[in-house]
């Protein structure tokens, strides 16, 4: 299958590409304090733990394939009580010696090459695990990078909100003392604590948000009691992302995801060829012997062994076909998940990659926004000093830069949110030390 050119994906036109180097999920989120959780829940949390483990557990088990490939040697040692009627003695009843004891070696030699094939595919076995578990990393991290924004963002808005709430409630004690003095209707002051209830209505889930924030954070981090768990990071000081500098199709040749349904593919390729194999003749050298004595002194009274090469001639065998017809139906099937996984990659790119930079568009908007907001309520203040507005004008004039800086933090968080979608889509992990 061969991948699109680069210059073909929207990343490329825009992330003004060079020679290639090595990016790391790093380049594009460079907080220490992120960095620090990433390692606290790589060496705490239970779900990445069990990812290592189950990695252990394919390199260990991978060996039952191939195993029989190697020489076998059997023992056995009884104590049993009966007779026997034979030729030598002329039919008459004999006791059977009662130690028994017996060897068997059996080797099957690789007259095609079946048992290297199946061995090729245990270490493609194996190679996919690693790459499984290299896609559970790269999800991790970026999910503990995702919480750990949805985070801060929380907080500052949070913050913004607090104000705006302390606002509305300065507005509504105003309008409060006007209306007892019969200089305002009823209606001004409904409207404001409806404002009010609005306003706290946002400030309750952004709140409940956070909380669940929080909550997720430390199960990640494998500490899902631990309240001592800080955030100290003001949202507003992280600098954007930069489209990385990356070529997509070595994003995709290097995405652990697809490199493992490669290696599943190459693993059920070799399994074929050594279902093929099983049809052709084999040949085994097999050792056995055999001893049977009455007195443990004299363990050899009666023994034989016998010693030769093995021939194996599959004629008839309904079972082994029906294996190759499925062992070729399964190497279609990989075949087929892996073109499947490579048009999702390049699905990921295009889309995280088309809305990252929308987004950023988005906030330069709200940004711009916020600014003459503020820039408004500068001139509103110089008006209320010189007593040209009452302080209810003022007031209002702070409310609605508020909730531009709100609106902008949201702005901003859904940028990082596309950024954080665009590095797994690129599937960028932490550079290792």
């Amino acid at each position: 299958m061969i991948l699109p050119k680069d210059e073909s994906f929207t990343l490329a036109k825009d992330s003004n590409l060079t020679q290639k180097e090595d990016t790391y999920f790093q380049d594009l989120f460079p907080s220490p304090e992120l960095k620090n959780l990433i390692t606290t829940g790589l060496q705490k949390n239970p779900d990445w733990r069990v990812q290592l483990a189950k990695l252990e557990f394919e390199k260990v088990s991978s060996g039952l394939e191939f195993v029989e490939s190697k020489p076998n040697v059997e023992t056995r040692l009884g104590w049993m009580e009966g007779k026997e009627k034979t030729r030598e003695s002329d039919f008459q009843k004999n006791r059977v010696p009662n130690l028994q004891a017996g060897a068997l070696f059996n080797w099957e030699l690789d007259l095609w090459g079946k048992w290297k094939l199946i061995k090729e595919s245990s270490l493609m076995h194996i190679k996919e695990a690693e790459y499984v578990k290299s896609t559970a990393k790269i999800s991790f991290i970026h999910e503990i990078a995702e919480i750990w924004i949805l985070m801060t963002a929380k907080q500052k808005q949070i913050h913004f909100l607090n104000k705006a709430v302390s606002s509305q409630a300065k507005t509504m004690q105003m309008y409060k003392i006007l209306q007892d003095k019969g200089l305002d209707d009823n209606e001004t002051y409904i409207s404001q604590g409806a404002a009010n209830d609005q306003l706290k209505l946002e400030q309750t889930r952004i709140a409940g948000e956070l909380e669940f924030y929080k909550i997720r954070l430390r199960s990640l981090l494998g500490q899902p009691l631990d309240r001592d768990i800080s955030q100290n990071t003001d949202f507003s000081t992280i600098e954007l992302p930069v489209l990385p500098k990356i070529f997509p199709t070595i994003a995709l040749e290097n995405r652990p995801d697809i490199k493992a349904k490669e290696a599943k593919l190459r693993e059920s390729i070799y399994l074929e060829k050594s279902s093929a194999y099983d049809l052709y003749p084999s040949l085994a050298f097999q050792v056995s012997g055999i001893s049977l004595a009455s007195d443990i002194s004299k363990p050899f009274d009666q023994w034989k062994a016998a010693f030769g090469p093995i021939f194996n001639f599959p004629i008839w065998s309904p079972k082994k076909k029906m294996l190759l017809d499925v062992a070729k139906a399964k190497r279609e099937l990989k075949k087929e998940e892996w073109k499947a996984a490579v048009f999702k990659a390049i699905e990921e790119i295009e889309w995280s990659t088309i809305s990252f930079i929308m987004k950023k568009e988005e906030y330069l908007h709200a940004q711009n926004f916020s600014k003459k907001t503020d820039q408004i309520l500068q001139i509103t203040k110089g008006k209320f000093r010189a007593g040209l507005i009452s302080e209810l004008v003022l007031l209002e004039g702070e409310r609605n830069s508020l909730n531009a800086k709100i609106k902008s933090i949201e702005s901003k968080m859904k940028v990082f949110q596309s950024a954080i979608n665009l590095s797994r889509a690129l599937g960028l992990c932490v550079e290792e030390i």
